[in-house]
């Protein structure tokens, strides 16, 4: 038998140690606090999913759990950080569907891949925006508000969440594809914008309808449409953009957990267990639907094929909105 030469033992040698490493890594992993990156600021629908996870996880793996908001470019400064990060499990994204399917469409120039950067872990929730205006505005359909931005061009502003977010594609889809003339005007957060609304410095936004929920119910909001396929339990009165005459029109927000790219897949597998107990755990679950939050689950190729197929239904959607940015 013809022995290896030096080099192939050596890698040979290289490899096994990478294989010991990674096994010991993943069981004696997590050995330290765990750092979730929540790309936009506390308070926003994301960080509120993010807080559910990060105690319910902590106690799952026996480690501290830390929130590190880091809002800014519709969630890609955070995500751009833990893109960064070292691939050892201990910086994880809560990632969204701005993050990983509109952004990489609707800015010129992002400094992370949502595909080559990350290693996905699990789906945790969607959620559907719903359509509000001010109810000083004599607005109190879809119709009525297209009605309404026609007879004043250019006058009219919507907000969001920040650029890349579902929330703003929705506005500019709508504006687009109505042929309207309305200026979108983006806030690092939705607790700004709808703060703005509640001011009438902006007239309508799509936005989860959690945050909305107790000024839609004092009045204070006037709720005309949501962008769910089915009514909301919570506002059973509100059509869904279907029912308003606006076909194919369902967005759904989505979340889901993501770490670095080559993470140890004993890591990341480690991880998906853990958090689909936690998703499937009827605290969790209550606690979620109480949130506006549909839970999700599956497995990291779940994930995965779910951004691809994003991807490429988001980068047609912002072309055809013209909601391209030039950063």
């Amino acid at each position: 038998m013809t022995p290896f030469p030096g080099w192939a033992r050596t890698l040979l040698g290289a490899m096994v140690a990478a294989c010991v490493a990674a096994t010991a890594h993943a069981q004696s992993y997590p050995s330290k606090p765990i750092t979730l990156v929540v790309p936009f600021p506390a308070g926003s629908t994301t960080d509120l999913v993010g807080r559910i996870l990060q105690d319910e996880l902590a106690k799952a793996v026996g480690q501290t759990v830390i929130i590190d908001n880091r809002g800014g470019a519709g969630g890609g400064v955070g995500a751009e950080a833990v893109a960064r990060s070292a691939p050892d499990g201990y910086t994880l994204l809560m990632g969204t569907i701005g993050t990983h399917s509109i952004n990489p469409a609707v800015y010129a120039k992002i400094n992370y891949d949502p595909i080559k950067d990350f290693e996905p872990v699990i789906q945790f929730g969607t959620a559907p925006n719903v359509l509000v205006v001010h109810p000083s505005l004599p607005i109190k359909s879809v119709a009525d508000l297209i009605a309404y931005i026609k007879a004043n061009p250019g006058k009219v502003n919507y907000g969001s969440s920040g650029n890349g977010t579902s929330n703003h594609l929705s506005g500019a889809m709508f504006v687009a594809r109505n042929g309207l003339q309305a200026t979108h005007v983006p806030y690092r957060g939705g607790a700004q914008a709808i703060t703005d609304l509640l001011r009438g410095e902006i007239q309508f936004m799509f936005y989860h309808y959690l945050p909305l929920l107790p000024h839609i119910q004092e009045g204070k909001l006037r709720a005309i449409a949501n962008t769910n396929a089915t009514r909301i339990a919570a506002l059973p009165d509100v059509p869904v953009m279907k029912e308003a005459g606006m076909d194919d029109f369902v967005v759904s927000a989505w979340f889901g957990v993501y770490a670095p790219a080559k993470t140890p897949k004993e890591v990341v597998t480690k991880l998906n267990g853990a958090i689909l107990k936690i998703i499937n755990s009827p605290q969790v679950k209550k606690g979620l639907l109480a949130q506006g939050i549909d839970p999700a689950a599956g497995s990291p190729e779940d994930l995965r094929k779910l951004n691809q197929a994003e991807l490429a239904r988001w980068s047609k959607a912002v072309e055809q909105a013209g909601a391209k940015l030039s950063n």
